[in-house]
């Protein structure tokens, strides 16, 4: 049998004026939010991979600032494994406002979330409580361990 490695998917946490950028998916039937970003190609850093993504999904020019934590998804039936990477990410230009969903189908909204509409939301996945931390300038854990939600 062969081997299938895990999914490394990368994403920047922005953060401007007290509230988080994030970006709907819609798939099988299903919508829900996640930080924005995407899979990290053969050959390519962790930091290409986040500013190349980005731009597609939000058209904005990041800078990779910082690590902050990472969590696993591993589907019950183990046909899926993602390593999630979070980063803290804050626009190259603050003067433009260049903010426009990408091309991809399954993307249907961006929008930036006050942390009190965060608890509302469905996000994939759910890192509701590092959000939150995150927003109120709280210490958050570097490793989140296994996170799976139906």
């Amino acid at each position: 049998m062969e081997k299938i490695r895990p999914r490394v998917r990368v994403a920047g946490i922005l953060i401007e004026n007290e509230r988080i950028l994030l970006i709907e998916h819609s798939k099988n039937d299903k919508k829900y939010w996640l930080v924005p970003g995407g899979g990290v190609d053969w050959g390519e850093s962790t930091a290409e991979s986040l500013i190349r993504e980005y731009k597609e999904e939000t058209n904005l020019d990041i800078e990779v600032e910082s690590f902050l934590f990472l969590s696993e998804t591993i589907a019950p039936d183990k046909e899926k494994h993602v390593i999630n990477l979070y980063f803290k990410v804050k626009r190259k230009d603050t003067s433009k406002e260049d903010l426009k969903l990408g091309n991809e189908e399954m993307l249907t909204d961006l929008k930036f979330f006050e942390k009190e509409k965060i608890k509302n939301i469905k996000l994939y996945p759910n890192i509701k409580e590092q959000i939150i931390k995150l927003l109120n300038k709280e210490e958050i854990v570097p490793y989140l361990g296994l996170l799976w939600d139906k």
